[in-house]
């Protein structure tokens, strides 16, 4: 709360950043990622994802097995690569995944494991303070797509399909820039093609 009893974001940030965020333990860097990630025009509920992400503090199977959530005779494996434990980092399935969106927005970096940097490689690709918006909406897109696929695989029994996680991305990040970058008229199909182009009109 404000002074006056007034709610508003930048308050709530604050104190959730004084109960979940240690000085000593970030960067100035790192400190600033988690401020920038909440200026961005994504979903506030995806924003959010996205900080806990970068906190790991998400629910993935192992953060589960070391709270003791998770039985210990369950898997730790990550559901999408079948191989790595699942944690906040990538494994080699969200790496292709990643690097496809790369390809889509013309953004090319070797894929850190280091999500902050990450972030910092996105949020710095575009050369008009809009485009670097929209990569910052497609970059909540990838995060969240990917959760949604590796719950749906694991609470639904639906099989991991790449081609079709990235086609969702496209979708659901196309969605959220009409809905809040005040952008012309951008069909999905030019978006899909060329999302720099569209983020580029006047």
């Amino acid at each position: 709360m404000e002074e006056g009893g007034k709610f508003s974001v930048k308050s709530s940030y604050k104190k959730l950043e004084e109960l979940l965020i240690l000085e000593d333990k970030w960067n100035e860097d790192e400190k600033k990622a988690f401020g920038d990630i909440w200026k961005s025009k994504a979903p506030t509920k995806v924003v959010a994802f996205s900080w806990k992400l970068l906190l790991d503090r998400i629910p993935s199977k192992w953060n589960l097995k070391i709270r003791n959530v998770l039985p210990p005779e369950n898997s730790t494996r990550s559901v999408l690569c079948g191989i790595e434990e699942e944690t906040s980092k990538h494994c080699d399935k969200v790496t292709i995944v990643w690097e496809k969106v790369m390809r889509w927005v013309e953004i090319y970096f070797i894929t850190p494991p280091n999500l902050f940097v990450h972030w910092e490689c996105w949020k710095t690709g575009g050369r008009t303070k809009r485009i670097r918006q929209g990569l910052s909406i497609i970059w909540h897109a990838t995060i969240w797509g990917i959760w949604r696929v590796r719950n749906n695989i694991i609470f639904n029994n639906e099989e991991l399909d790449v081609e079709a996680m990235v086609e969702d991305i496209k979708v659901l990040s196309w969605r959220w820039v009409l809905n809040s970058l005040k952008i012309p008229t951008c069909l999905y199909y030019e978006w899909s093609w060329n999302p720099n182009d569209c983020l580029s009109r006047k």
